[in-house]
């Protein structure tokens, strides 16, 4: 067995060390196959580097872009959080402002309302729903604390029986007023016409006697507005068209207003409410509108009608002939706080009555007048206002002047109608003043174009008795809600409709004889050209750079020719 193993051993070490050609070409294959692994090893771990930097770039940019990205949204959640925090504190500050306006006004009546028992005895009205209850309330209009003052004669409280009997009584009247049926409320517009001459102005104010305040008497009486609502306007969603000034009449002031409706037959509403009101006011239609309308934003154009007397363009020599021959020869040194007696007065008339407007007189007003047409700046027509505010501005679309009249006195009157958007405070009398004193020669039209310019100039203010108010327009309303004809805010378009009637007559019977009426009686015109002419004695219109009183040159000051 030994020899066998060797034998073994011996045949296999030689064999070992034989050089086969096949065998080196294998190793030659095993070596180059593995040199073609390790270069392919090499590729491969230069691939896999590569791929790993740019996986690595990726993963930053990822990184890059997902913070930009959560940093963006970082912003625009705090810009939301920003934005949602003011939304509720504006939202917070207006429920603030209704808590305190409610408050206010449920505890208090508007003191320029007859709601007011301060207003009530500084006019003379009685209202005995309301006046019976005055000796339980405060000077505000409020209720005090009744239960304090019932108190029996030795100051002890009454009996709790009688106040047990009280609170049934008390719950049983509650739950019969709950069974009445109330009327529905709707929104309405109401064609107001009146004379102003009572009155201090549309807007219901303190202490003074308004049209507002006696337009809300009359609903009151009639039934429309609740006891709860009566002296808050705000509760009611009142609103006009146009405010007007002291002593301004108007045919066609448009006010809205949340009525109750008892029938639903207008005209017979219509006809409640003038039986409350006094002959200087009424309610010439009343129409039905949508619960969102406001007569002042709804209002398209406004149009206005001024009356002058013929004698108010004479010049200024006729007109200092005319003083001179009633008043002597001193009359120029008479104060302007000094009335005209009704002699004075009655002369003075006799002595400018016949007068008569020439040819050349209406053009050269005309002409005056169209200077207003298109947008100008109205700082020298109103008061407040600078050259350069904004509000200034104003847009007319026409200013003429209509055929003359003659009232049953003899005095010849010029109607002129101006139609434009809105008007300043003043703006249509001052327009008049100028454009008169053009026609008569105390100015002119270059003088006319110096005054919308950046220049201050003093302009008078023509008597307030010549304005009214004559029509409101409603023409984008009308389209916009596209209503029915019966339901649209048009008075002027058919002259056969009976609102159209009653505007009319009540324009030509009322207003404009009132007018005449008045100027009869209180010379007021007169007293204009008065004024105007010879009480300052101004030779003609300055035009400065600054305004009297304002910073600029003190030597330089205009002629003053305000009453």
């Amino acid at each position: 067995m030994a020899e066998n193993k060797k034998e073994v051993e011996t045949s296999t070490a030689p064999a070992a060390s034989i050089e086969d050609p096949t065998s080196k070409s294998a190793t030659s294959n095993e070596a180059l196959a593995i040199n073609t692994a390790k270069d392919k090893g090499d590729a491969n771990s230069n691939l896999n580097v590569s791929i790993s930097g740019e996986d690595n770039a990726n993963v930053n940019a990822n990184a890059n872009a997902n913070e930009k990205e959560n940093g963006s949204k970082s912003n625009k959640r705090k810009k939301n959080a920003y934005f949602q925090k003011k939304a509720k504190q504006k939202v917070e500050r207006q429920k603030n402002m209704r808590n305190t306006w409610k408050s206010r006004t449920d505890a208090e009546v508007h003191p320029g309302s007859y709601a007011d028992p301060e207003m009530r005895k500084m006019f003379n009205v009685s209202i005995p729903e309301l006046d019976s209850t005055d000796d339980n309330t405060d000077g505000a209009g409020t209720v005090k604390n009744i239960k304090q003052e019932k108190k029996d004669d030795d100051g002890v409280s009454g009996d709790p029986k009688d106040k047990d009997k009280e609170i049934a009584e008390d719950v049983e009247k509650k739950s019969q007023n709950e069974t009445v049926k109330k009327n529905p409320k709707r929104k309405v517009a109401l064609l107001l016409g009146f004379k102003g001459t009572e009155y201090v102005g549309m807007q219901i104010n303190k202490g003074q006697k308004t049209i507002q305040a006696q337009v809300e008497l009359g609903l009151f009486q009639a039934g429309l507005i609740s006891k709860s609502n009566f002296g808050h306007p705000n509760k009611y969603g009142w609103s006009n068209s146009a405010r007007t000034d002291k002593g301004v009449h108007s045919c066609a002031q448009v006010c809205s207003v949340k009525i109750e409706i008892p029938t639903g037959n207008y005209n017979v509403v219509r006809e409640m409410i003038n039986d409350q009101l006094p002959d200087d006011i009424t309610v010439a239609d009343i129409i039905q509108v949508p619960r969102t309308f406001c007569a002042r934003t709804a209002r398209s154009k406004v149009r206005y009608q001024y009356m002058l007397p013929s004698f108010a363009l004479l010049s200024r020599a006729e007109v200092a002939s005319g003083f001179e021959s009633v008043l002597g020869s001193n009359w120029k040194d008479r104060s302007l706080r000094t009335p005209f007696s009704q002699n004075e007065l009655k002369l003075l008339r006799e002595k400018f009555a016949q007068h008569r407007a020439s040819e050349d007189n209406l053009e050269k007003l005309n002409s005056a007048l169209g200077k207003y047409e298109g947008t100008n700046k109205y700082h020298n027509y109103t008061s407040g206002k600078a050259s350069d505010d904004a509000s200034a501005k104003r847009y007319i679309q026409s200013f003429t002047v209509q055929e003359s009249v003659v009232d049953k006195h003899g005095v010849e009157w010029i109607p002129t109608l101006v139609v434009g958007q809105s008007f300043l405070l003043h703006q249509i009398r001052k327009m008049l003043s100028m454009a008169m004193d053009t026609a008569r020669g105390a100015s002119s039209l270059e003088i006319m174009d110096t005054s919308f310019s950046d220049k201050y100039i003093n302009i008078n203010t023509a008597p307030a008795n010549g304005l009214f108010l004559d029509m409101s327009y409603y023409g984008h309303f009308n389209n916009k809600a596209n209503l029915s004809t019966e339901s649209k805010l048009d008075w002027h378009s058919d002259e056969e409709s009976p609102a159209h009637k009653r505007w009319k007559g009540f324009k030509e019977n009322q207003v404009m004889s009132h007018i005449m009426d008045e100027e009869q009686a209180q010379g007021n015109f007169l007293t204009y050209l008065f004024s105007q002419d010879h009480h300052v004695r101004y030779e003609n219109y300055v035009a400065l750079d600054v305004k009297k009183g304002k910073e600029g040159n003190p030597s330089v000051e205009p002629p003053s020719i305000e009453n």
